[in-house]
């Protein structure tokens, strides 16, 4: 049987996707750290914050909506999905 993972799924459902323009540092167990250009799914958004699922690991958490923003460009979104499938293939996450 094959399962379709989130961060596969986002181009179906219309799940956005969103690149950090800073690095966060979590303060709270249920908060997502990024780096800066990190990739993540969006999931949910709560005024300042964002719940979200990293893309190059599966974590999920909640991060400041100031530290990223969303991609919009299809082939962009497209271009990552195929790299994070390689990536997640090579490392076997």
């Amino acid at each position: 049987m094959n399962h379709i993972s989130l961060w596969e799924c986002f181009f179906f459902f219309g799940l956005p996707q969103y690149e950090a323009t800073k690095a966060y540092m979590p303060k709270e167990p249920d908060e997502l750290g990024l780096q800066q250009a990190e990739l993540v799914i969006l999931l949910q958004k709560e005024e300042a914050w964002c719940y979200g699922e990293r893309m190059r690991d599966g974590k999920r958490g909640w991060f400041p909506a100031t530290c990223a923003t969303e991609i919009t460009n299809p082939t962009a979104m497209e271009n990552n999905v195929q790299r994070m499938k390689r990536l997640r293939k090579e490392t076997n996450v």
